[in-house]
């Protein structure tokens, strides 16, 4: 017995229209249906945002976990898109080292305080 591939994510929100947004207009990445969809297709994986408080994820009263997702990017891209969450003044938790210094990656906070890596692809 063996299990498939990754085919699906849910991200639990407070603010699913907010996240939306985070990831349509700051990572560019299209909702995989028109409108105000929260659902993208990353790969083979799709992410759904999801409200907090629903059935499938309860509101906690205390701090709620967080989730980090990881994308690869072309190491000639970090510093662009670096530049890119200054710009839109995303909180940007660790920057890139030096070129060539591994590991090379990119740590911002998305709105829910989500960690989002962009890391330099071998």
């Amino acid at each position: 017995m063996s299990i498939g591939p990754l085919a699906r994510v849910e991200l639990a929100c407070r603010d699913p229209h907010r996240q939306r947004e985070f990831f349509a207009r700051i990572l560019g990445v299209t909702p995989a249906e028109p409108g105000n969809a929260l659902r993208f297709l990353l790969g083979g994986v799709e992410l759904v945002l999801r409200p907090r408080g629903d059935a499938l994820f309860a509101a906690a009263r205390d701090a709620e976990p967080g989730t980090l997702l990881a994308f690869p990017v072309e190491d000639a891209e970090l510093e662009r898109w670096h530049r890119r969450m200054l710009t839109a003044r995303v909180a940007v938790l660790d920057a890139p080292g030096p070129a060539g210094a591994p590991p090379r990656l990119l740590r911002v906070a998305d709105p829910e305080g989500n960690v989002i890596e962009l890391y330099a692809a071998a």
